[in-house]
């Protein structure tokens, strides 16, 4: 039982913890390997000859290359944020920068995806005069490929979706998106929901840029993550720089280096690179992403189970699809008969229950399925059937 290697739950025994598609928790051994290397080993990196530095900056490479192996791609392609948030930002805005994205483009947005992935877009379009259209969701909560066939014209510059919807849960073939898409065509998947939660080959689906971010995955806040391919590595310039993004300055210009680095102006955050090096080596030690996906399946399975006997009873409506091998262990659902979410959220908060009720970042998804909110329940490694079991008694007291 994982639990025990989670501080949180010794400290706070009678808490059920189901928020984590908002952020996890981490392990003691995570916790304990930032602590160690903080008090032992921290300095900047970079250009530093001690050895303090060049273990701060082994350490950060490390991460990066533990990173890589998770998606399948190189290390030189990784790129560290802030958040997944802050990382789509200095992608959509390199876009716009280095001219490939303008004056009567288009963007394609899934309907279903967090205004991480919408919001910058829409800042941006009024600047420099592009459009954003938004790909339709069939009933099945599916991808409605009529309505992107009928939306991917010639004037599309860039396609950006999410892996996994926040909101239901489900899986979206991503890949086979990538095969419909033009050569010329950027193409961004946000993996904040799915890369913490199944494995992601990136080489497979062909995306040019995926984004996570690490806090969902056991390690600190502070670190999103970007695979950029190299190629779009060298094109676009990046609207912040500064500091080890630089190839060379005088007083008239500056130039930027060929690397990632270039999107990595000033001090990065090598504490949480750290702590995501340290949350992946805890994955690999419980039986690596694959184990994690089993684990995810069977509690999703005994989820589902209990969603549907109420759903059939007409005591609520779950949101996504109820096969577990096309969604995550994130599951948003609406009461017919009670329709104060924050009275639900508050309910299942006095039994030490946390659950996440509102519009979960992604107002537009629930625009299209006329919803004024939902309140969401996630599941991640550390939970077990009694978290489950928890959840439910409070439920079905509140649908009596």
């Amino acid at each position: 039982m994982l639990k025990k290697d989670f501080p949180i739950f010794k400290n706070n025994p009678w808490l059920v913890f189901l928020d984590s598609a908002a952020s996890s928790q981490k392990p003691k051994y995570v916790i304990d390997g930032v602590s160690e290397f903080v008090a032992s080993s921290y300095a900047n990196i970079h250009r530093g000859a001690y050895s303090l530095s060049e273990k701060s900056e082994e350490l950060y490479e490390a991460s990066k290359k533990k990173v890589a192996e998770l998606l399948n791609v190189k290390s030189s392609e990784i790129i560290y944020s802030y958040n997944a948030n802050y990382a789509i930002n200095l992608i959509a805005q390199s876009l716009c920068k280095s001219q490939f994205l303008g004056r009567g483009d288009v963007v394609l947005i899934g309907i279903r995806d967090h205004h991480a992935n919408i919001v910058p877009r829409q800042s941006l379009s009024t600047e420099y005069w592009f459009s954003i259209k938004f790909i339709n969701m069939r009933s099945d909560y599916t991808i409605d490929r009529q309505d992107f066939a009928k939306k991917y014209d010639k004037k599309v510059k860039v396609v950006a979706c999410s892996h996994v919807s926040n909101v239901t849960g489900g899986i979206y073939d991503v890949e086979k998106i990538k095969q419909h898409l033009r050569p010329d065509t950027f193409f961004l998947v946000d993996g904040s929901q799915s890369v913490p939660n199944f494995p992601v080959d990136v080489a497979k689906i062909g995306c040019d840029c995926m984004v996570f971010t690490a806090h969902k995955m056991l390690a600190y806040t502070g670190v999103g993550v970007a695979y950029l391919q190299k190629d779009w590595i060298k094109k676009l310039q990046p609207l912040i720089s500064g500091g080890g993004a630089i190839a060379d300055v005088d007083m008239e210009r500056y130039t930027t280096n060929g690397t990632a680095e270039k999107f990595e102006a000033g001090t990065p955050n090598i504490i949480g690179a750290v702590s995501v090096l340290k949350a992946l080596e805890y994955i690999q030690k419980i039986g690596g992403m694959k184990k994690l996906r089993e684990h995810d399946q069977e509690i999703t399975r005994y989820a589902l189970e209990k969603f549907h006997t109420l759903e059939k009873a007409k005591k609520l409506e779950l949101i996504g699809p109820y096969d577990p091998a096309k969604r995550v262990g994130v599951f948003s659902f609406t009461l017919p008969r009670q329709k104060n979410n924050t009275l639900i959220g508050e309910t299942f908060a006095a039994k030490n229950i946390c659950i996440r009720c509102g519009g979960h970042c992604a107002y537009p998804l629930h625009k299209f399925l006329r919803k004024a909110g939902t309140c969401r329940m996630s599941l991640y490694l550390y939970n077990d059937k009694d978290d489950i079991d928890a959840f439910f008694k409070v439920l079905e007291k509140i649908v009596k």
